[in-house]
């Protein structure tokens, strides 16, 4: 992962210019509101501006494309609950180039509204544009008339010429403005800004990030939800769990280490380094680390879930919530932290399909994500690590994490404070070294001394 494209996933890029050619509809103004975190009366989901350049890259785009378990995944969802959105009014919520609306007339979607904030809208309306896709984004002309009315599933069919692109939100607003005849209309905006004309029958997105949450897309999908769908709609996904297991891997927790040893100098270049050593150890372990792990290193069968509900979960309850953690112990180790991954569930009326992360399953754009302990835990098999795994939005597009684990029976814990919007890419698959059987030290946390005595341990 280079610098730039690192610094841009953190939320560091500079706000996106507005996008030239093709109608694009803006949903009222380009530049974004700048909402900040840490209150519950906080209104609408963040300002995703600071991805804005990220996403509006097709090399990103195509990143996420090429990404068959996704892709397909999402495909199969829609088009194989066909029934779900045949004639029905369809909004899609950070379209990217649009290819889940384009999936959602495969599908027989009467009209779809698809919002993107970024500058990618332009390229979206290209491909809506396009003669090659004419037979999806618009109604054949002996089709005019044989949809629903307007508000209705299905599109109303006054057909008028005019661009096929991306519109402003006074446009999508007025349906005097609109060209019947089409099947797509890309909106350029957040989606709490988009002045759709009518209420829909199915909101769809791809608003799933690293350990489901960063990013906080998930918040402009509840957004969407609770402004535009109607009484009885479906979300797609519909629902999410993010799954948590103990792990070891002592290369991953020694390479942390001894990346801030460089701290312990003490005559750089005559200068003594040492005082920041302590800081340098608590800014790796507060890294979240991104990458594959394997199965073979999880100290327990029994995982900790936290499944979120897109149909009926608040704003609030998607900036802070906890996990309660407690797991039984099948393998003697030392546990160097937590292993996360994600799955989501489509729950359509044909088929329910199932998006998994798991490190059992093909690999994902997402992979999976571990949680290092700066103090590890030695365990024996049978013993139970009990605690806590707490999330809570911060104004970084992420989340602010605390691990809380204690070894039950006993005063050994350890805590850890991580922050999710900086991650760490280690994308090598854990090995046979993960699998270590330890038996010394004794069951326990590491003595207070965070560097030859923890060494010694792993």
């Amino acid at each position: 992962v280079s610098k730039e494209e690192a610094c841009l996933r953190r939320g560091r890029s500079r706000r996106p210019s507005v996008g030239r050619g093709g109608l694009v509809f803006s949903s009222g103004r380009d530049r974004m509101s700048g909402a900040q975190v840490g209150t519950e009366e906080e209104e609408g989901p963040p300002d995703p501006s600071s991805f804005g350049v990220y996403y509006a890259r097709l090399a990103h785009q195509q990143n996420m494309l090429q990404d068959a378990v996704r892709t397909e995944t999402y495909r199969r969802a829609i088009v194989g609950n066909a029934r779900d959105f045949e004639g029905k009014v369809v909004l899609d919520v950070g379209s990217g180039t649009g290819i889940l609306a384009f999936f959602a007339v495969q599908a027989g979607a009467g009209r779809v509204y698809a919002v993107e904030a970024s500058a990618v809208a332009e390229k979206a309306s290209k491909l809506v544009a396009s003669a090659g896709n004419a037979h999806l984004t618009r109604w054949e002309k002996d089709e005019e008339g044989a949809a629903a009315a307007s508000g209705g599933g299905g599109a109303t069919t006054t057909t008028k010429k005019g661009g096929t692109g991306v519109l402003s939100g006074e446009d999508v607003g007025d349906w005097g403005k609109l060209d019947r005849s089409k099947r797509i209309y890309v909106v350029r905006g957040k989606v709490e800004d988009a002045k759709i004309p009518e209420k829909v029958d199915v909101v769809i997105s791809e608003p799933l990030g690293f350990l489901l949450v960063h990013e906080r897309m998930l918040e402009a999908f509840v957004t969407a939800r609770d402004s535009f769908l109607k009484v009885g709609g479906k979300m797609m996904p519909s629902s999410a769990t993010i799954r948590v297991l103990p792990v070891t891997d002592p290369n991953l927790w020694s390479e942390q280490v001894s990346k801030a040893s460089f701290w312990t100098s003490r005559n750089f270049y005559g200068v003594d380094l040492s005082d920041l050593y302590v800081d340098a150890l608590d800014e790796y372990f507060s890294q979240a680390v991104v990458g594959y792990f394997s199965l073979d290193a999880c100290l327990s069968s029994s995982s900790a879930d936290k499944t979120i509900d897109f149909g009926t979960v608040s704003l609030a309850e998607l900036r802070s919530f906890s996990i309660p953690l407690s797991f039984p112990i099948t393998k003697t180790a030392v546990c160097h932290g937590l292993g996360c991954w994600f799955d989501a569930r489509f729950d359509g009326s044909q088929e329910i399909v199932t998006l998994s992360t798991a490190p059992s399953q093909p690999g994902t754009h997402w992979y999976q994500c571990r949680l290092l302990l700066q103090r590890p835990i030695a365990v024996n098999v049978g013993m139970r690590l009990s605690g806590s795994l707490d999330f809570k939005a911060n104004d970084h597009l992420s989340y602010d994490l605390q691990v809380n684990l204690k070894l039950d029976g006993t005063d050994v814990a350890s805590s850890q404070h991580v922050r999710l919007d900086d991650q760490m890419y280690h994308y090598l698959q854990v090995g046979a070294s993960s699998q270590v059987v330890h038996t010394s030290p004794p069951p326990g946390s590491l003595p207070p001394d965070r560097t030859a005595d923890a060494l010694d341990a792993v």
